[in-house]
């Protein structure tokens, strides 16, 4: 993946992508088209998606307006995200395997921003 790394637009295409990525590690059994637009009857990939831009906006500082704009979805549903997997963060469980997603989200990054450089 190629990118300007003076586009903001892009470097945060960048930082979704390296968080889809990962999660996709943490989910194998799902496809990256079904964690960016899970299907309706399918919750683990909702809980995915959630887990993506939960890291986006918390692990990588994106604002949750943008987030919100860049997914086409609304602030509520992106607030909605935020507070499900704040309250799974709270199980210890959950946590180690949020950060193993999160620190391979950072591998992908770098790798990314490496190619592009």
């Amino acid at each position: 993946m190629t990118f300007n790394l003076h586009s903001a637009h892009e470097r945060e295409h960048a930082l979704y992508q390296a968080c889809v990525m990962a999660v996709r590690e943490g989910f194998p059994y799902l496809t990256i088209g079904e964690i960016i637009d899970p299907p309706h009857e399918m919750f683990d990939a909702a809980l995915a998606r959630q887990i993506a831009l939960h890291m986006l906006i918390r692990k990588f500082n994106v604002p949750k307006r943008r987030v919100a704009r860049m997914q086409e979805r609304s602030r509520e549903s992106v607030y909605r995200a935020l507070r499900i997997i704040d309250d799974r963060c709270e199980n210890p469980v959950f946590l180690a395997y949020y950060g193993a997603m999160a620190e391979r989200a950072d591998a992908t990054l770098l790798s990314i921003f490496e190619e592009a450089a």
